[in-house]
């Protein structure tokens, strides 16, 4: 790389949307010299994604802007499933498992606007509008990229990694030569065309302020084989619409005002017990093409894909954002490390080990989601009614798992950086995110996470007062630069439901590494230190 070099930075972002964003607090808080480069004039001020889940107010709380995000959002909504003008599903979901309610809905240019704040509380971070990467090289020393202002000049920037969240057209992945493909291809059921199975499919979408506040309905989807539908309430009186176009359909003849209050009406008259009808005022209408396709890899060298650059999926289990945020989380704290020299750049091969496996489920399971509920075949539809109505509805395990929307695949890794498999009990814990209870801490109730901060941490669960005042830490722990706490047993016991460890491993994403008894503590120790003299240099001489 034998350019000019303008600026040089440890990790330069490409793309301002909420993986970028996210990305780009996390580095901060790890205090990593970063550039985020957008080549829009300002953040968008279109609403795409709608809802955020748990595992993304988690995120929201693991980089200081929980508060700000949780004052924007309608918490804890119900999903609600209407064929024939009768609900054949009802999704409520009471779990806190994550320590926040499963589904929320927001408005993305005001969560947009959150982060971008939380980005300015960085002076490592800077952020450049106007400015589009034009072409860039990597060897083994760093990445060299080209970029062009606003101006039109040309900027040679330098960084040790580059991260790609640029979106579903990523430019990035298209230099790199990463194709997309659909997600487990074989397994997939015939799409409703009778073809081999598409990835594809378009929708008119519709967000409207309406005069009369329903913020406390569900989530509705309209799973009418004639025009499948959905609507989503939002903050201060919002609500989106979104409309399947079918065959035949015309895009501008489904985009004038007259059809979308038609639609509106026609669908909203199938609705058992509908509210009352009130006039909306459309803020905004677009054909959207939802996808579902992943990343063959989500790396390579020094190069990183993210977010809808890694992966696309229709928005039917709400996951896409979610899964970016989840992607920006994996990666973020090992660059951290790696940039510190608190790790070998071995450790970042871990992001696509873990990643992958997982946004392939969610990506699958949003087209068979869709699949499911939103066929367009009445006969497919009438199975689907007689299924729900006549089998789930009478066996309490299954209608139970609905309910509480357990069918969505959970988080979890069975290979990546974990501790080695034992062969015992407790290996059902690795590789699991960890629960996040209300626990008590110096007299006060808090989240756990604001306990365990961002930071590898061993949990020590004691079942009496004397019995943590009895417990000392190893200093072994200590000394590796994990944080040591001690938690309540009981506060953990709803979640695990079966024998708790004594002592659980946390990484900073807050993944448990491994889980182990008293009995087992020095031999953890051990493998423990040897994962670290494997993948990590000594944490000790950098803390």
């Amino acid at each position: 790389m034998d350019r000019a070099i303008d600026t040089s930075v440890a990790v330069v972002i490409v793309g301002a949307g909420p993986t970028g964003l996210t990305a780009a607090n996390l580095l901060g808080q790890a205090g990593i010299t970063t550039l985020l480069l957008e080549r829009q004039a300002q953040l968008s001020e279109y609403p795409k994604a709608i809802t955020i889940d748990d595992e993304g107010l988690r995120i929201c709380q693991a980089v200081g802007l929980l508060d700000e995000v949780c004052a924007h959002i309608l918490p804890a909504v119900d999903a609600h499933y209407i064929s024939n003008g009768r609900y054949f599903a009802r999704v409520s979901p009471s779990s806190y498992h994550n320590g926040h309610p499963l589904i929320s809905t927001f408005h993305q240019p005001t969560f947009e606007g959150i982060l971008l704040q939380g980005v300015q509380r960085f002076p490592c971070v800077d952020i450049l509008f106007q400015h589009t990467l034009e072409d860039f090289e990597q060897d083994e020393q760093g990445v060299s990229i080209t970029v062009r202002t606003p101006q039109g000049t040309l900027r040679h920037i330098a960084c040790a990694y580059l991260l790609a969240c640029d979106g579903g057209k990523s430019s990035i992945r298209h230099m790199l030569n990463i194709p997309l493909q659909p997600p487990l291809t074989r397994f997939l059921p015939l799409r409703r065309t009778g073809r081999r199975a598409s990835s594809s499919e378009r929708w008119v979408v519709i967000d409207c302020v309406e005069q009369v506040d329903r913020q406390e309905e569900p989530i509705i989807f309209f799973c009418n084989p004639a025009r499948p539908a959905v609507t989503v309430p939002a903050p201060n009186g919002g609500r989106r619409w979104e409309f399947m176009l079918l065959p035949g359909d015309r895009e501008e003849d489904l985009l004038r005002p007259t059809t979308i209050a038609a639609l509106i009406q026609q669908t909203r008259a199938t609705q058992p017990e509908a509210s009352t009808t009130t006039t909306s005022q459309i803020i905004r209408q677009a054909i959207y093409t939802f996808h579902a396709a992943i990343a063959t890899r989500f790396s390579q060298g020094r190069v990183f894909l993210l977010g809808d650059a890694a992966h696309l999926m229709p928005p039917f289990g709400g996951q896409g954002m979610n899964s970016g945020m989840r992607d920006a989380q994996n990666l973020c704290w090992k660059l951290a490390m790696v940039v510190q020299e608190q790790a070998s750049p071995e450790l970042l091969e871990t992001y696509h080990q873990e990643r992958h496996p997982h946004a392939e489920q969610m990506v699958l399971f949003s087209s068979i989601l869709g699949l499911l509920i939103m066929p367009i075949q009445r006969p497919i539809a009438l199975l689907r009614d007689l299924f729900f109505r006549g089998i789930v509805q009478h066996i309490p395990p299954l209608r139970e798992a609905v309910e509480s929307m357990r069918v969505k695949p959970q988080p979890g890794y069975t290979n990546g950086f974990l501790l080695p498999r034992t062969q015992r009990k407790n290996d059902r814990y690795r590789g699991l995110l960890l629960p996040q209870p209300t626990i008590m801490h110096n007299g006060k109730q808090m989240l756990l996470d604001e306990v365990l901060d961002n930071s590898f941490s061993l949990i020590r669960l004691y079942a009496t007062q004397t019995e943590q005042s009895r417990h000392a830490v190893d200093e072994a722990w200590q000394a590796l630069g994990v944080r040591c706490v001690d938690v309540e047993a009981k506060r953990m016991q709803p979640f695990f439901k079966k024998q708790l460890p004594s002592y659980i491993l946390v990484r900073p994403d807050k993944y448990i590494m491994g889980a182990f008894t008293e009995a087992e503590v020095k031999r953890i120790t051990k493998d423990m230190q040897a994962l670290l003299q494997r993948e990590m240099i000594n944490i000790s001489a950098k803390s």
